[in-house]
């Protein structure tokens, strides 16, 4: 179990990323985009300052990338290998509504030189990828820009040499981006995708360089699920030991939430997508959940990425679902045999910033519920009852059973109301600045005798995703 906790509390930046990229190509809700030049500085940076200015043509504005990785407006990093930084500079020169720039400056021997400056098709940087997509062993600069009104982006890469560098463009439109070695040659693919619309079905493409060419080429396309509407979070690892892709988190049209495994097929020699629904069927993908909380992630440290499934827990067809807590259990996807395999099971709450891990002696024997005020989960014992053969529930429409013993209560104060409250009912487990997590653990009884819990197992079972 410490393990687990270890990795689901790494989880938690994984979490806060993947919210970050709701929007796709769209703007961020704090746009720090038009922040003018910095003050004159000194050293180094003076001179990446003089350059921009003398590319500028006097006064520019800084552009910042409004998704991913990289949310700076310069970006140093070696790009060709030779174990000095180079800068990758984002601006707009005063009075420029249309278009932004990209300037790639080089250090030689302290002397920094403009390499390049080109012009993007759009006026606001999106995200920026950097990495080998030639294959020669040295990182490329891939960009995706949009006009900063809709959802859809172009795409440009930048190849930095010893002494030159080229643009390739990408005439594709799409939603969102990443690189990844897909195929395992050794370099990584320009991974685009789309969202359905009006005009045109849901999809992926693999884009690939050709070194014979110069140029970016679409190697291979898989459509994505016509129900894709946003895109949550996209993320490449193992789905098994032996194939890797990348994990898809949607926004489906019906506002609910699903996940596509988009890997290489390298007997098919194309990509594949197995848990692909089409509008005529949602059938094909057990993945589609109600809730947008759960991405997937390596929550268990075994490599692997696992896939969250979501259910409401055991309750009474006459109760509030608002106050029903939601069991996530996440799975190991198996390509080949299309299947889903479960792992572990949780009750999240990300707006309160944990999860709870179910524990084995709970399963299928347990219900939660929230509280009407948000602050807190109950765990109970579920009595299940048996369904008379002519009652309106006999066909299984609708759950049937009723809540037992108290097991456990989470609860949320804020610092102040902890403070005040000086509760003997409540045992502190968690201080994180203005929030105090505590548990109300009631006595063994003779019902709950073998599943009761006890504080020394909290730590085992109790983990925060947005420690402060």
């Amino acid at each position: 179990m410490k393990k687990i906790n270890k990795r689901l509390r790494a989880l938690a930046a994984v979490l806060s990323l993947a919210l970050l990229m709701l929007t796709g190509c769209t703007s961020s809700g704090f746009d720090n985009s038009n922040l003018l030049r910095p003050p004159k500085t000194t050293g180094d940076k003076a001179k990446i300052q003089s350059i921009i200015e003398h590319k500028a043509g006097g006064d520019y504005t800084l552009k910042y990338p409004q998704n991913g990785s990289y949310r700076s407006a310069i970006i140093y990093e070696d790009l060709d290998g030779d174990k000095t930084e180079e800068a990758i500079v984002f601006y707009k020169p005063s009075g420029n509504k249309e278009t932004a720039h990209i300037l790639l400056i080089k250090n030689f021997s302290g002397d920094w030189r403009d390499m390049g400056d080109y012009t993007s098709r759009s006026s606001e940087v999106d995200k920026v990828e950097i990495g080998d997509i030639t294959g020669d062993g040295t990182n490329e600069v891939v960009v995706s820009w949009n006009n900063g009104s809709g959802n859809l982006c172009t795409l440009g890469a930048y190849v930095v040499g010893k002494k030159t560098t080229a643009e390739l463009k990408v005439e594709d439109t799409f939603n969102q981006f990443l690189i990844a070695d897909m195929t395992g040659e050794g370099k990584n693919s320009i991974m685009i995708f789309s969202v359905v619309d009006q005009n045109a079905d849901a999809n992926a493409k693999m884009l690939q360089y050709n070194s014979e060419t110069n140029t970016i080429f679409t190697r291979s396309s898989v459509a994505m699920s016509n129900y894709a509407n946003v895109y949550l979070n996209l993320s490449f690892g193992r789905a098994t030991k032996d194939q890797a892709g990348v994990f898809a988190d949607t926004i489906n049209v019906n506002n609910q939430s699903e996940t596509q495994f988009i890997y290489w097929d390298k007997k098919k020699a194309s990509l594949a997508n197995p848990l692909n629904t089409q509008m005529s069927s949602m059938a094909n993908n057990p993945s589609i959940r109600s809730s947008f909380d759960n991405l997937c992630a390596d929550i268990n440290s075994d490599g692997l990425i696992e896939i969250p499934t979501m259910a409401l827990m055991p309750h009474n067809a006459a109760e509030n679902v608002n106050l029903v807590a939601f069991q996530t259990t996440w799975n190991h996807f198996d390509p080949e045999k299309g299947e889903l395999s479960p792992i572990l099971e949780t009750v999240t709450d990300m707006q309160l910033g944990y999860y709870f891990i179910i524990p084995a002696e709970w399963k299928d024997r347990t219900t939660a519920r929230g509280s009407r005020l948000g602050n807190a989960i109950t765990f109970y014992m579920w009595n299940e009852q048996k369904q008379d053969e002519d009652s309106d529930d006999a066909d299984g429409s609708a759950p049937s059973g009723s809540l037992g013993d108290r097991l456990l209560t989470i609860q949320v104060f804020t610092a102040q109301e902890w403070t005040a409250s000086q509760s003997k009912d409540y045992i502190e487990i968690g201080d994180y600045g203005e929030s105090v997590y505590a548990v109300n653990i009631p006595a063994e009884t003779k019902n709950t005798k073998g599943i009761a819990m006890s504080l020394n197992k909290i730590p085992d079972y109790f983990v925060m995703i947005n420690n402060k």
